[in-house]
Parts: C-alpha cells; sequence; structure tokens
C-alpha cells in the first residue's frame, strides 16, 4: 500500500531533511577543518540545545499523562547528563583541538570525528526511533501520544538521554575550543632561531 502524506507532513519532511542536511553539512566541515569563530561555536551549539530542549518537552508532555506530576522531575536528569558532558569533555577537547593558518589567512581548527559524528548520528536515531515506534503522524506533528506504555517512554527518555549526552560535548568542544584558542593566542610567541655557525 503506498503511504500517502498530507501536505503538513510533506512540509514537516521538508524542513527535517534541511535540518539534516544542514546538521551533516557542519558535521563534515568540522571533522575536514573549520573556520575559526567563537560566536559561529555556541550558535551552533545552541542549535543542538534547541532541539535537545524540544525533544526533552515532548517525552515529559507525553509522560505527563502516565506518571502526573512526577514526569517534571525528569527535566533533573536531563539537564543534568548535558551539564556533565559538557563539563568533562571542555579540558579532553581542549587538548586535542589543532589549530591551523591557510592559505586565505584565516584561522582553521580540526577535531577527531567522534563528537561530531556522534552527535548526528544521535539525532537522526531519535527521529528513526519515533517514527517506528509511532508512525510518520506523530513524528511530524513533534506530539506523541499521550497514553504510552511505561516501557515506550522509557525507550525514549534513554534516547533523549543519549542524545544530551551529544548536546553536552558539543557545548564542551565549543567552550574547549574557545579556551585552547584564548591559550594559543595568549603564548608567548617563539623566538626566531639562529642560522647554525659556520663550522670551523
Amino acid at each position: 500500500m503506498a503511504l500517502t502524506l498530507s501536505p503538513s507532513d510533506e512540509s514537516t519532511l521538508v524542513v527535517l531533511a534541511i535540518v539534516f542536511l544542514f546538521l551533516a553539512r557542519r558535521t563534515y566541515r568540522m571533522v575536514r577543518g573549520m573556520r575559526y569563530s567563537a560566536a559561529r561555536l555556541f550558535v551552533y551549539s545552541g542549535l543542538y540545545v534547541l532541539l535537545f530542549v524540544l525533544f526533552a518537552f515532548i517525552t515529559i508532555y507525553a509522560a505527563t499523562s502516565a506518571w502526573g506530576m512526577y514526569a517534571e522531575s525528569l527535566v533533573l536528569p536531563y539537564g543534568a547528563v548535558v551539564a556533565a558532558a559538557a563539563v568533562l569533555s571542555t579540558p579532553f577537547v581542549r587538548r586535542i583541538v589543532r589549530f591551523e593558518r591557510r592559505e586565505d589567512g584565516r584561522e582553521y581548527y580540526r577535531l577527531p570525528w567522534v563528537v561530531p559524528v556522534l552527535s548526528l548520528v544521535l539525532f537522526v536515531v531519535r527521529f528513526t526511533v519515533e517514527l517506528f515506534i509511532f508512525g510518520l503522524a506523530s513524528t511530524t506533528s513533534f506530539f506523541l501520544p499521550t497514553s504510552l506504555p511505561t516501557v515506550l517512554l522509557l525507550v525514549l527518555i534513554v534516547i533523549d538521554l543519549l542524545f544530551g549526552v551529544s548536546v553536552g560535548l558539543l557545548l564542551g568542544r565549543a567552550v574547549g575550543v574557545r579556551s585552547a584558542h584564548e591559550e594559543l593566542a595568549s603564548a608567548p610567541a617563539e623566538p626566531p632561531r639562529s642560522p647554525p655557525l659556520p663550522e670551523a
């Protein structure tokens, strides 16, 4: 049976595809080397924070009918996961980031692929799991059914927390890259090397 999409579904899928392509492009550029900009670092991380807040709201809203006011207590572990990942990853990123000045005269930084690729994969996993469990209507409406079994709620919470780890990693990336750049800028320049003395 052919899948029929409403105009609303099609519009939402187009938006999701654009967001995915944007994030995929940014992921590729982070691995290959991105031009350093403190503003872009935090704007990009802020986009992931907004997505995480949206996912958290959707899950907590769906859990409210099953768990009542206790669902609001999920805010604490959601926030703690992001904060812990950011705090732990900041010094690690500060040590592994590499800066280089290219032919255009601008500074670029490079990071191992793990952090950006993990964030992108968990973003895709979150929507994919929701699609297979609840169907296209729930995925494109950004609202889940309000009568979900506890097992499904726990699955969504675990996936959200994993995505929260990746969001914290990206925040740690932003802080770590900026800290490393400030340290590099404040470090004294190496004195020029003297030419070797002629042999006697």
